[in-house]
């Protein structure tokens, strides 16, 4: 018994299976769990090293070389990319898109890295892998202060932090903006060289003073108790009532008398962060997998809201970040065009198939849909941007099965036949034919979850919602619909003499393309062939922006700039910005990108000459000129900034709009291509701004010691440096407790030394050891030299990136024209040997995204070839179907040429689409030329009859795939326009060529001749079924 018997057998069974499935459809449209964008995995750790003092230069010598040669040993690193400070080693692991577990490879690395630790310098410090860079904060809380110390805000902070770990949905909460505490004793270099203290003596002293160790054990019958001596410090006052003894003194004197000894934050600081110009610690917020970002956002904001009635005036705590409100935004607009797109698709069922034939389409629609939901869960799919047009992509092509049984029951019950046998006949007919088109475009977008790169990952959802509805369509078409057939259609009162205008227009054309088939396909492969040739000026890009009110700002000083510097430049574009009349709001991060709050970001690491800010304004419709005004305040007013406005971007990261990568082992020839390069795309029209990621030389104070000297006055190279250290910024001497708190302990010289470059050869340095001090300029010689402010590599070849943002054109467009000038100067005279030049960026992440789509394709065609040889039992239609596919680029190019949009990673899904809907159709027509023929039916008469007989369902299919395409063309932005302009082009051309392309194509494969051939209209009442 087949499924459409026992549906009709069992029809009450039936209906309140149907029922159930409608309400638990319903139910999960309210409870699934909802975001803006699908998740996908970022598959980059980062490697932290600190080597301090060493040039940028010996970090990459001792510290980075080390670290890379172990890594690349991997073989699941695909690249590494590493940065060289001074001080500071940053490497980034990129493993292969294709794999989908990174916990391995991450713990791989780990191992890998504690195995260099024996072979880097030992004042470096062990490396650290954060293998979480890719961890989402969809919530950036600020607290901001008005007249509080970082103390007292950090104090209110720890408490709102337990309060939110305590939140089910949380998954953790990291503190951004805090100011590491230090305890201060400064001294005076004059007073300590009068009185002959050394602050090594002094540093010897608090150390010894200041411990926490064990004092054995005493036994006590029967007990054994534990000593404990008292020593640590309790207090600040404990630290400046410090006894000390001067040599060959005989009282004691307070640490107080002197040094100065206070309490403070770290000066100068590594990061610090403002929200609208306020001083912030900022708490970011993640969501553990699976739960719904809108519910998490609601309590999250009764919670703030609850903590400002409780706070001190003069603090306050406001939703900086606050990704609930583009997650409802979105997918609002996506269900308005949803149900825009249903709407329209039930009005053209109306108006082509009837009320009764439309009633019965347009209830599997919302049916297929709800079933479709039901499973989504189980496949970790959300309701998402991708997902809700996927469900937009599948509604014409579901709605094929319900008008191809409907109209196929409808003929039966015109020509006789009983009502019961004519519904169950049908389906069975038209099962495996429904059910071969549905497989051969499911087929069609198999290469999206196989494709092993991040934009296969993020589309993922797409074929999952598009199978599951095509999967529930199916079912349905051979469940609901004949069963509601069997209720509500009443038979034709006669046959269908397909005799009107536009028939009579078709079977011509046909008849004129059977009888001149050659002729017809030469013009047909021609019109491809120019097709193809001007699909090529079409402009390429990867993804499109976030059509957000938001963006953000990379705002870089000279490199060697003072993070206090880069703090006074940010304030004054602060002002400029918040004078504006669109802003709302400005968070501002310095000395470092951030953490990620948006998936897609292009996070910068630590720099402490960076600021970063994320500007929110009224609308989107304003963000342009927005950015235009800042662009142009920041080109006018800070002419020695480098920058870069960046939008929201929607899909993987990818880069500068252009990036050219120059690999070579000099540094000095690295500068000079760069001066080459830059100069090309500085004369290219649309560039703006030019810019690369070394920056310009800086300078760096070297002490060269006079060996012989030094030993002279019994000092070593340490006691230069630590005095140095000691005097220029800071020296860890011990710790204090506070609490739980562990803050610092530090001697540092007084504001006459610290931080003056013009003391420094008047200072006087210690000896650890003996007690003595000499000035440094006896010992050695102290001068300015230039050196890279950073030093980048990439796959353990040093390498320069120089990019470029492009404005007013297409990123492709600027490239096609820069390559020429670029492939002359590699070949020239004037490019060393040995250097490599490669296009990175967006171009770059385009091709491999698209490369690992089209890896893909001929397992799919495969797959779908051996469905369609399967179902016709032939070699020769299966060919005939495929050769219909190439023509649907005569629509597609015109189509996306004349709109003016461009081809990327998204039309490049929706040409897959398309081509799982003409296969549709080819099928549908190959078959109905087969019942023909078994039918008895002429094979001539055939072909034109099958023609005029599917012509109605697949013009009917083009035009509801159409109109509910029709608002993503109007409202669905850069993301989705394009592909909806490829899909309507190209399925307007594909669909009436099908109708003609096909019958020409058999004909010529299974030689049929036309030749003397006449239209005879009485074939329809020997075709009548």
């Amino acid at each position: 018994m087949s499924i459409t018997e026992w549906s009709l057998r069992n029809n009450v069974t039936s209906l309140a299976i149907f029922i159930l499935i409608a309400v638990a459809g319903v139910i999960t449209l309210a409870t699934i769990p909802r975001q803006e964008d699908p998740d996908f995995v970022v598959r980059t750790a980062v490697v932290t090293t600190q080597f301090p003092g060493a040039s940028p230069q010996k970090v990459e010598e001792l510290v980075t070389d080390k670290l890379e040669e172990k890594i690349r040993e991997m073989g699941e690193v695909d690249y590494v990319e590493s940065q060289s400070f001074t001080g500071l080693s940053i490497i980034e692991v990129n493993i292969y898109e294709s794999i989908r577990d990174v916990a391995p490879a991450w713990q791989k690395l780990r191992n890998k890295v504690d195995d260099t630790i024996p072979l880097l310098p030992p004042e470096a410090s062990v490396p650290y892998v954060n293998d979480e860079f890719g961890d989402v904060f969809g919530f950036l809380i600020a607290l901001t202060s008005d007249g509080y110390t970082y103390r007292e805000m950090k104090d209110e902070i720890d408490i709102i932090r337990n309060k939110i770990l305590r939140f089910q949905k949380v998954s953790k909460v990291e503190l951004w903006g805090e100011q590491e505490e230090r305890i201060f004793i400064e001294f005076s270099n004059a007073r300590f060289a009068e009185l002959g203290v050394s602050p090594f003596a002094l540093a010897s002293v608090i150390q010894s003073q200041n411990i926490i160790k064990p004092s054995g054990q005493v036994y006590d019958d029967p007990e054994r108790i534990n000593i404990r001596s008292t020593g640590e410090f309790l207090d600040v006052d404990d630290i400046r009532q410090l006894s000390l003894r001067f040599p060959g003194g005989k009282e004691s004197v307070a640490l107080s008398d002197l040094t100065d000894i206070k309490r403070g934050f770290v000066d100068p600081p590594t990061t610090m962060v403002q929200y609208n110009g306020k001083p912030a610690i900022l708490l970011a917020v993640s969501m553990k997998v699976g739960n719904n970002i809108i519910q998490l956002g609601k309590e999250l904001t009764t919670l703030v809201e609850n903590v400002n009635e409780e706070l001190p005036a003069g603090l306050d705590l406001e939703m900086a970040i606050y990704t609930p409100e583009y997650v409802q935004t979105s997918i609002f607009d996506f269900l308005i065009n949803l149900a825009q797109a249903f709407v329209f698709v039930i009005l053209v069922m109306l108006l082509f198939a009837g009320i009764r034939v439309g009633l019965i389409c347009g209830t599997l629609v919302p049916m297929a849909m709800l079933t479709a939901l039901i499973f989504m869960p189980l496949f970790d799919v959300m309701l998402e941007r991708i997902s809700i047009a996927a469900m937009i992509i599948a509604l014409g092509i579901l709605v094929d099965n319900g008008v191809v049984v409907s109209e196929s029951i409808l003929v039966k019950l015109g020509a006789g036949q009983d009502r019961k046998q004519a519904v169950i006949s049908t389906a069975k007919e038209l099962s495996f034919p429904l059910l071969a088109a549905s497989l051969t475009t499911v087929f069609a977008f198999l290469p999206i979850p196989l494709a092993p790169s991040s934009a296969g990952e993020y589309c993922v959802s797409l074929f999952v919602v598009i199978t599951l509805t095509l999967a529930a369509s199916w079912l349905l078409s051979m469940t609901m619909v004949p069963m509601m057939c069997f209720y509500l259609l009443k038979p034709q009162p006669s046959v269908e003499t397909f005799s009107s205008k536009i028939y009579n227009a078709y079977r011509k054309l046909l008849m004129l393309a059977l009888k001149n088939r050659f002729i017809a396909l030469a013009i047909v492969f021609g019109l491809f062939g120019a097709a193809l040739t001007g699909f090529k000026s079409v402009p390429n890009i990867f993804f499109p922006p976030n059509e957000r009110g938001q963006f953000m700002i990379d705002f870089w000083q000279p490199y060697g700039t003072d993070i206090r510097a880069t703090e006074r430049r940010y304030e004054k574009l602060e002002k400029f910005l918040m004078k504006q009349k669109e802003f709302k709001s400005v968070l501002t991060f310095v000395g470092t990108g951030g953490p990620r709050w948006y998936l897609p970001l292009d996070l910068e690491q630590q720099n402490e000459n960076l600021a970063t800010l994320i500007i929110n304004i009224d609308s989107f419709d304003h963000l342009e000129s927005f950015m235009d005004k800042t662009e142009h305040e920041i080109i006018e007013n800070f002419p020695d900034t480098r920058f870069r406005l960046k939008e929201m971007m929607l899909g993987p990261p990818a880069g500068a709009s252009i990036e050219l990568r120059v690999a070579g082992d000099s540094i000095e020839e690295l500068y000079d291509l760069r001066e080459k390069i830059g100069e090309i795309l500085k004369n290219t029209s649309g560039v703006t701004v030019v810019w690369d990621d070394w920056g310009e030389w800086t300078k760096e104070f070297v002490i060269e010691v006079n060996q012989d000297r030094a030993r002279r006055a019994g000092l070593s190279s340490q006691d230069i440096a630590m005095s140095m250290q000691m005097q220029m910024s800071e020296l860890p001497v011990s710790e204090f407790r506070d609490g739980d708190t562990v803050i610092p302990i530090v001697l540092r010289s007084d504001d006459d030394y610290r931080d003056q470059a013009d003391k420094i050869p008047g200072m006087n340095v210690y000896s650890y050891t003996e007690k003595l001090s000499v000035p440094l300029a006896q010992v050695a010689n102290a001068h300015f030299i230039w050196q890279p402010s950073n030093v980048r590599r990439r796959d353990e070849v040093r390498t320069m990136t120089v990019m470029a943002d492009v404005v007013g054109r297409y990123a492709s467009d600027a490239l096609q024209e820069i390559k020429p000038k670029l492939d002359k100067l590699v070949e020239s005279d004037q490019w060393p040997l040995n250097y490599t030049l490669e296009v990175g960026g967006e171009d770059e992440e385009s091709r491999k995204a698209q490369a690992a789509l089209m890896a893909n394709m001929p397992l799919a065609m495969g797959l779908l070839i051996i469905v369609l040889v399967t179902q016709f039992n032939s070699i020769r239609k299966p060919i005939i179907i495929l050769l219909t596919l190439p023509p649907m680029m005569i629509g597609v190019a015109p189509g996306m040429l004349l709109t003016g949009q461009p081809f990327g990673f998204m039309p490049l899904l929706g040409l897959i689409s398309l081509l799982g809907i003409i296969v549709n159709n080819a099928i549908m027509l190959i078959d109905r030329i087969d019942v023909l023929e078994k039918s008895g039916v002429d094979i001539r008469n055939a072909l034109v009859l099958s023609g005029l007989q599917r012509s109605r369902p697949i013009i009917m299919t083009t035009i509801t795939t159409i109109v509910g395409l029709v608002p993503l063309i109007v409202s669905g932005g850069g993301m989705w326009r394009p592909m909806a302009v490829l899909m309507v082009s190209g399925l307007t051309v594909a669909s009436g060529l099908t109708l003609v392309l096909c019958p020409v194509l058999y004909s010529t494969f299974f030689r049929v001749n036309f030749k003397g051939y006449e239209w005879d209209s009485a074939i329809l009442n020997k075709a009548k079924e």
